[in-house]
């Protein structure tokens, strides 16, 4: 199902729209929104986390429009992390919380140059929310950074357009609002972002601001801006009315529906019901990559055998920790003979290790395989303990994958020790 740009907004794309949002908002139901992404997510950068970032101004936002009823929000953002960690702990962090109405995704910043790891992270992403929670409307964001700032559709970006084409996800391009404003003089980069990643608050407000500009367009009954966003700009048409159209057209031909719903509201829970009789092809087309993270998600440490080198602890009070505002509870041990094993149905095993300035080299086996070395050690390690993935070799079909890790006595020229912690064990 292709989707075309039916918005006259640049940078944005609003594809299938949101189907479906209107009526949540007219209704009295508490609204959910998470928000999944990199530290620009979570808030870095912004004076206050909770109240200048652009996740808490869109937040803000979402509950002007929804005056009357709450509007709870989630925030998953967890700086340093990719689109690939993101698949893995999209249930942990956002869907066990319940039922989801909206999902932001924001992984242009941190996922690599990797093109295909990002498509399986991005990707998973979307089939997992798709499968597990059918009704949740996913938009993807592109921040700002300097790699990103290297034309209208650097590579990132452009490797998260292809999953949002082929997912119809809409998607909101604000490193081109941007990169557009440095080239007519209206902005300067060094004091929008000094780090060259993560705005100050005016940076935040102009990201929120091209988010409420879709937002409004796209959900907003007549494209009305509710109260103090009045002054937010130019009054316009709904991008996603098209797009929408054109899902439901085709979902009325699959189901063998014939006559349209008129309302609004009646054609939006149409458009929903017309999903669920179609079936998960509907929602889930091929997969750009079947090795994607569709099924990824995170285990507890304690889901492993371990051998008695190993005890469970947490970071001491004081001890520098980044990327990470979760419990840092985890099995420890710096025995070089020290073992552990775990069992996983799926593609895919990984770990997420506590790594630091101690951290060793350890090495692992897939069923029985020869054994092969893990060396996760960074300059960031030198300053801090922060949670790394440590993924294994993705198999081509799903099936039981058994794990065993052993600790070395060998450890990176930089690191002081062969600590191994174990934060979190990986399935996909």
């Amino acid at each position: 199902m292709q989707y075309q740009n039916s918005g006259g907004i640049p940078g944005i794309e609003p594809r299938r729209g949101l189907p479906g949002m209107r009526s949540k908002l007219a209704g009295a139901a508490p609204l959910t929104a998470a928000f999944l992404g990199g530290s620009i997510t979570e808030g870095a950068g912004a004076s206050d986390a909770e109240a200048t970032s652009w996740r808490a101004l869109t937040g803000a936002y979402l509950q002007r429009l929804c005056a009357g009823h709450p509007v709870n929000c989630i925030n998953a953002g967890v700086g340093g992390t990719t689109s690939t960690f993101g698949a893995h702990r999209l249930q942990e962090h956002v869907l066990r919380h319940g039922e989801i109405d909206l999902l932001f995704v924001e992984f242009s910043v941190n996922d690599g140059e990797d093109r295909g790891e990002s498509i399986r992270g991005m990707e998973g992403i979307v089939r997992q929310c798709r499968r597990l929670s059918p009704e949740t409307e996913l938009i993807f964001v592109y921040t700002a950074a300097d790699k990103n700032l290297t034309g209208y559709k650097p590579f990132n970006i452009a490797v998260h357009e292809e999953v949002a084409d082929h997912y119809g996800i809409p998607s909101i391009d604000c490193a081109a609002k941007v990169y557009t404003m440095i080239h007519t003089g209206e902005l300067n980069w060094k004091r929008f972002a000094p780090d060259g990643y993560h705005p100050l608050d005016a940076g935040h407000a102009l990201y929120a601001g091209l988010v409420q500009e879709y937002l409004q367009q796209a959900i907003v009954p007549g494209g009305v801006q509710p109260g103090w966003l009045e002054e937010a700009g130019p009054e316009a048409g709904v991008p996603g009315e098209e797009a929408e159209a054109q899902v439901t057209a085709v979902l009325k031909k699959e189901t063998g529906r014939e006559a349209a719903v008129p309302g609004e509201e009646a054609e939006a829970q149409e458009t929903v019901q017309l999903i669920q009789e179609a079936g998960e092809e509907a929602l889930l087309p091929i997969p750009l990559d079947s090795r994607n993270y569709e099924y990824g998600g995170l285990l507890d440490y304690s889901a492993a055998a371990y051998s008695a080198g190993f005890r469970t602890q947490e970071l001491e009070p004081g001890e520098p920790l980044m990327n990470w505002r979760f419990s840092t509870e985890h099995a420890y041990t710096d025995d070089p003979q020290a073992e552990f094993s775990f069992t996983v149905t799926g593609q895919g095993a990984g770990l997420v290790l506590l790594y630091g300035p101690d951290s060793g080299i350890v090495e692992y086996s897939l069923n029985g395989g020869p054994y092969a070395e893990v060396n996760l050690f960074d300059d960031w390690c030198l300053n801090a303990y922060r949670p790394i993935l440590a993924l294994f070799p993705v198999q081509e079909k799903r099936g039981v994958l058994q794990v065993t890790i052993r600790n070395t006595v060998h450890k990176d020229s930089r690191s002081t020790g062969t600590g191994l912690r174990v934060l979190k064990l990986l399935h996909n």
